[in-house]
C-alpha cells in the first residue's frame, strides 16, 4: 500500500536552502527538502558515481540509489498552489472517510477506491457553511453581548453620575449644617459677651452707687466727730441742727444685678444647659438615620384578610364591607381585617414609612408582627401575642402592649414612620411630619418578624410610601 500522500504548500517569498535565494522552478528531493531545480541538480552531478546515478541533498547528504522506480523531483508548480506530495500533483478531490486531500493518481488508487471521495470545493463547502453558520451564531452572539455591555455600561455611568451628585449633595449638607452651627456659635458667644459686658456695666453703676453713699456718710460721721469735741455750751446751743444731723437717713441699697439681667442670665443658662442634650439626640438620630435601612415593603395578598381590598402595586389597602372570596390558606388571616408585609425581617436594621387615612369611625394598626401569629379565628392584638403595633382611631390610640397602653396623641399622625431594630429588640413609631415619638416597643425577637397592618371601616386606607 502507498503511503498516505501530504500536501506541500510553497508560500511566496520562500528561500532555496542552497543558494539562499528566492526558490526558482522548486522541486523536492526524495528526503522531502525544497531547492531551486538548477542547486539540486548540480548537486546530484557532483555526487556522481560511476557505479550509477545517486541524487544528493545538499542539506542532510542523504544518497539514495535510483532503481527504476526512482522518480525525477517533483516540480511543485507557481508558488502558493496545493500539490501531492507524493506524486507532485494538484490536488483535486477530497477523501471524507480518511479526511485526506488526493490528486488524480490518489483518487485512482486502490486505497481510496470503496472510500466517498468529492472534488475539493464541492467536498469543503458543507465546512464552510458549517463555519459560517457557527461564525453567524457568534457573530450575534457577540453583538448580544456588546449591546448588554453597552447597556451595563450606561446604568453603571448612571450610577457613578448619582454617587458623585450624592457626594457632592452630602458634602453641600454638611457644610451647610457646619456653617450653620458655626452661626449660632458665634450667635451664642455675642449674647453671652452682650450679658458680659451689662454684668460690668451694672456692677459700674453699683460701685458708684455705693461709692457715693459711703462718702456721703463719711463726711457726716467726720462732722458729728468734730461735733463731739466741742464744749458743751457750744454743742448745747446748735443741739437742733445737730440732732437732725444726727438722725439717721435708710439708705435703700441698690441691686447689684438688676432682676431684668438675672432672668436674660438664667434664659441663656437653660438654652445652653440642653446643647449637650441636644447635640447627643441630633448625633443619634442622624446616625440611626444613616444606619437604618430604607426598605421597600410591599402587602402580601396570600396573607390578606377577605374584608382587604389591595391594590395592584400592592402598596394600599383599604376595607371593604362585602368580603371577597379568596382561596383557603394557612398564612390568610381570617379573623381581623389584617395584612402583613413583605419581606420578612430577622436580623438588621429597618424602617418603613405608611401613610394613614381614617373613615368615619374607622381606624388601623401599624406596627410588626411574629411569623407564628394566629392567623385564624379570634385573635388579640397585644405584644403577649406576637404583634407590636399601635391602634390608631379618632376616638382613642393605645399601643398593644399587655396590658395596652393609652397614648394622648394632640393630633392623628397623617404619616407613621416605623423602625425595626432586630438585634436590638425594639420597635419604634413616630409621627413622620414632626418627627415626635409615638411609642417604643421592646421585645426579644425571634425568628421572622414581619410589617402588620389591619384596617377597618369603610373610608379607611393605609398606603405604603417609597
Amino acid at each position: 500500500m502507498p503511503s498516505t500522500p501530504s500536501l506541500q504548500v510553497v508560500h511566496e517569498g520562500a528561500t532555496c536552502p542552497a543558494c539562499a535565494g528566492p526558490l526558482q522552478d522548486a522541486v523536492t528531493a526524495a528526503c522531502g527538502h525544497t531547492f531551486c531545480s538548477l542547486c539540486l541538480s548540480a548537486r546530484a552531478q557532483m555526487g556522481a558515481q560511476p557505479s550509477g546515478r545517486v541524487l544528493l541533498c545538499p542539506l542532510c547528504q542523504e544518497e539514495e540509489e535510483q532503481t527504476e522506480t526512482f522518480m525525477d523531483p517533483v516540480p511543485l508548480g507557481p508558488v502558493g498552489e496545493t500539490y501531492c506530495q507524493e506524486h507532485g500533483e494538484k490536488i483535486y478531490f477530497f477523501c471524507k472517510n480518511d479526511s485526506e486531500f488526493l490528486c488524480v493518481f490518489c483518487r485512482e488508487g486502490p486505497s481510496h477506491q470503496a472510500h466517498t471521495v468529492g472534488v475539493l470545493e464541492e467536498a469543503i463547502q458543507p465546512y464552510r457553511d458549517r463555519l459560517k453558520s457557527r461564525l453567524e451564531s457568534l457573530s450575534t452572539e457577540r453583538d448580544k453581548i456588546e449591546d448588554i455591555k453597552c447597556r451595563e455600561d450606561q446604568k453603571l455611568h448612571m450610577l457613578l453620575t448619582q454617587i458623585e451628585n450624592k457626594k457632592q449633595q452630602v458634602e453641600t449638607t454638611f457644610k451647610r449644617l457646619q456653617q450653620e452651627l458655626e452661626d449660632q456659635r458665634h450667635l451664642l458667644l455675642a449674647r453671652l459677651r452682650e450679658l458680659e459686658q451689662q454684668i460690668w456695666k451694672e456692677r459700674d453703676e453699683y460701685v458708684t452707687k455705693v461709692s457715693e453713699e459711703v462718702t456721703r456718710l463719711g463726711v457726716q460721721v467726720k462732722e458729728l466727730e468734730e461735733k463731739c469735741q466741742q464744749p458743751a455750751s457750744e454743742l448745747l446751743q446748735d443741739v437742733r441742727v445737730n440732732q437732725s444731723r444726727c438722725e439717721m437717713k435708710t439708705f435703700v441699697s441698690p441691686e447689684a444685678i438688676s432682676s431684668d439681667l438675672v432672668k436674660k442670665i438664667r434664659d441663656i443658662h437653660r438654652k445652653i444647659l440642653a446643647l449637650p442634650e441636644m447635640m447627643k439626640k441630633f448625633s443619634e438620630n442622624l446616625v440611626h438615620h444613616l444606619e437604618t435601612d430604607s426598605v421597600d415593603v410591599t402587602l402580601d395578598p396570600q396573607t390578606a384578610s377577605a374584608s382587604l381590598v389591595l391594590s395592584e402595586d400592592r402598596k394600599s389597602v383599604r376595607y371593604t364591607r362585602k368580603k371577597r372570596n379568596l382561596p383557603d390558606s394557612p398564612l390568610r388571616f381570617d379573623g381581623l381585617p389584617v395584612v402583613l408585609g413583605s419581606p420578612g425581617f430577622c436580623s438588621g436594621l429597618h424602617r418603613w414609612q405608611v401613610e394613614v387615612q381614617l373613615g368615619d369611625g374607622g381606624g388601623c394598626t401599624v406596627g410588626v408582627a411574629a411569623e407564628e401569629v394566629k392567623r385564624k379565628g379570634e385573635m388579640g392584638l397585644s405584644a403577649q401575642e406576637g404583634v407590636w403595633a399601635v391602634i390608631i382611631s379618632h376616638q382613642q390610640c393605645w399601643a398593644s402592649t399587655s396590658p395596652g397602653t393609652d397614648l394622648p396623641l394632640s393630633d392623628i399622625p397623617h404619616c407613621v414612620d416605623v423602625t425595626l431594630d432586630y438585634e436590638a429588640g425594639r420597635v419604634t413609631l413616630l409621627d413622620a411630619d414632626t418627627q415626635v415619638p409615638i411609642f417604643t416597643f421592646t421585645a426579644s425577637f425571634s425568628g421572622r418578624v414581619f410589617p402588620f397592618f389591619a384596617v377597618w371601616k369603610k373610608g379607611s386606607c393605609l398606603t405604603l410610601k417609597g
